[in-house]
């Protein structure tokens, strides 16, 4: 007859290897919600980027649209102007510096609207202004990149 060899009974591995596994999953699961919160912040944050993206480009085109229509521009040569634009809800600083006879350096600095964010975009563009004979104006942007973004 053959002998049968007494297994040793594992007591409390079971346990062991549940708890083991259950830190492994919250851990795993710590990291998904740290990873969305993550995408979250930064979503919004580029969300804030573009709609100040959106403002200083709207305050521009209404500065330009906007223009004074006499050739006597009360600004002279290297002087500025700044106005505030309420631009679909977000306000833009506008400054409009005269380069030369023609030429204007338009600015225009917007803030994100979330204070949570530090977001603010700057852009700025080259235009020409020609009056004419009839009280006519006449803007043209600088046609290589008409605008840049201002650090």
């Amino acid at each position: 007859m053959m002998e049968v060899d007494a297994v040793k009974p594992r007591r409390g591995f079971a346990l062991a290897a549940a708890l083991l596994s259950i830190m492994l999953i919250a851990a795993l699961l710590t990291g998904v919600f740290f990873a969305a919160m993550e995408e979250t912040r930064i979503s919004g944050v580029s969300g804030s980027k573009q709609l100040a993206l959106s403002a200083a480009e709207s305050a521009i085109e209404m500065t330009i649209a906007d223009w004074p229509g006499t050739i006597a521009d009360p600004i002279g040569v290297a002087g500025t102007r700044t106005s505030r634009i309420d631009a679909f809800g977000t306000p833009a600083d506008v400054s409009v510096t005269r380069l030369d006879s023609t030429l204007y350096w338009i600015v225009a600095k917007a803030p994100a609207v979330s204070s949570e964010s530090s977001a603010m975009r700057r852009i700025g563009v080259v235009v020409r202004v020609e009056y004419g004979l009839d009280h006519s104006i006449r803007i043209d942007r600088i046609s290589e990149r008409w605008w840049s973004e201002l650090f």
